[in-house]
């Protein structure tokens, strides 16, 4: 195993503006460190206001 697999978790509000903000994140993490890292990432939106996140189903063409 030992496989990493990661999750591009993106700030919605940002992201509804315009601005793309988020954080890659390994998701076999423990579940708290996966919440202190969105909630980390929120805090530090530009939009000042982050309250909601975007996991895209797709990142670009070449994803398959």
């Amino acid at each position: 195993m030992g496989e990493e697999i990661r999750i591009y978790v993106a700030d919605l509000a940002a992201y509804n503006n315009g601005k793309l903000h988020g954080v890659w994140i390994n998701a076999t993490d423990y579940l708290e460190d996966i919440q202190d890292q969105i909630n980390n990432m929120l805090a530090e939106s530009p939009e000042g206001f982050a309250e909601e996140l975007h996991i895209p189903a797709k990142l670009n063409s070449d994803s398959g």
